[in-house]
């Protein structure tokens, strides 16, 4: 059964890749090696020859450069720690361009994610199933970083050898996503790895929203964003963030699967309301939807964990065990679940996979609640 990987991260950018790289060593590599496989599975092409395409028919790098710099830094550190050539590290961090580069799309992607805030009581949270594909397992990872300042520590979610996927910081700021797959891309753009840890860079829900809006995508992606203060569900797309939920101030409740459901930026491939992968993102939303009421008691971590547990279709699960995709020959799982508690002292709880066979366990962040914890 999997567990998580921990990296301790501090220092400058380039300090904190290397210590992910040389901590997680070999499982950076391995990771390498199964992606590779999978590539060239995908492809039918040698991998190197995919990588040197990939970046060279796309142009990710400058948008990188301006917005988030300082992480091209700790791409390099996590090559220099783990020993592997920087290209492959580097092209590894845009796994959702990679899928649409590689017109990979006849599996459904997923991930169920929700938000929720109690503006009177002073918290929210947000939460996701990370749904990935199959050979990823095995590579669940905690990134623990330290900051200059203690509010800027945070938890990350990732696979070894990225960057991130998901994370909340001890100021109190969670981010989760979801693929919009249906959404127009962009080879320039900023990849969203990038995009999600340039956002929990900012100090508030209402920064990060504003980081979000105003950088350029790469990918189509919904992002959820919430302090104890406000809550957002910005769909971003490579013309357009387009604003599904702006909760600044008051009480609100999102839930979002993986078809869009205010923004209209549609890319080139037929958008299909039949196909399997719309009736998947369509049904896990009524899940949702049917499970999470529109009061505080969402803002509450058994209801979230209740909700992204939910198997109410036996085909379009929420939660998706490693062991159900193996018996039905699907090619995703639950990577990750985790539910970002956004109070005035911060709790990530996080799982390695579905929570119908793994349980939420808690973990402070920040340096005073891993003090108190240890205490």
């Amino acid at each position: 059964m999997a567990r998580f990987h921990v990296a301790e991260i501090t220092g400058t950018a380039r300090e904190r890749g290397r210590a992910h790289g040389e901590s997680l060593r070999d499982v950076v590599r391995e990771r390498e090696r199964r992606w590779r496989a999978a590539l060239e599975a995908k492809t039918k092409l040698p991998a190197d020859t995919v990588i040197a395409r990939f970046l060279a028919e796309t142009d990710f790098v400058p948008a990188i450069r301006r917005q988030t710099h300082y992480l091209l830094d700790e791409v390099r550190g996590i090559a220099e720690g783990a020993g592997l050539p920087f290209d492959a590290v580097l092209a590894a961090q845009f796994m959702d361009e990679e899928w649409w580069y590689t017109d990979a799309l006849a599996d459904p992607h997923h991930c169920s994610s929700l938000g929720a805030l109690d503006a009177g009581a002073g918290r929210a949270l947000v939460a996701q199933t990370m749904d990935l594909v199959t050979w990823t397992d095995g590579f669940q990872t905690i990134l623990r970083l330290r900051g200059a300042r203690p509010e800027q520590d945070a938890v990350i979610l990732t696979m070894a050898g990225m960057i991130g996927l998901c994370g909340m910081t001890a100021a109190g700021l969670g981010v989760c996503v979801n693929t919009l797959a249906q959404l127009a891309s962009r080879r320039e753009g900023l990849p969203v790895a990038f995009v999600t840890r340039g956002a929990l860079a900012c100090a508030t829900a209402a920064e990060a929203a504003g980081f979000v809006r105003r950088v350029p995508h790469a990918s189509g992606q919904n992002y959820v964003i919430g302090d104890g203060r406000d809550l957002y569900d910005l769909e971003a797309s490579a013309n357009a963030v387009a604003t599904h939920a702006d909760g600044a101030g008051r009480g609100l409740v999102v839930r979002h699967t993986n078809h869009p459901l205010t923004s209209r930026d549609l890319g080139p491939a037929p958008y299909d309301p039949a196909s399997e992968r719309e009736r998947h993102t369509v049904r896990r939303l009524g899940s949702l939807v049917a499970r999470l009421p529109d009061n505080g008691d969402s803002a509450k971590v058994a209801t979230a964990s209740v909700a992204l547990a939910a198997q109410d279709d036996p085909e379009f699960p929420v939660a998706i065990p490693a062991a159900w995709a193996e018996a039905k020959g699907r090619s995703y799982f639950t990577f990750a679940t985790v539910v970002w508690e956004l109070t005035p002292t911060p709790i990530a709880h996080m799982a390695p996979g579905a929570l119908t066979e793994h349980r939420l366990d808690a973990l402070p962040v920040g340096r005073a609640g891993a003090r108190a914890a240890a205490e």
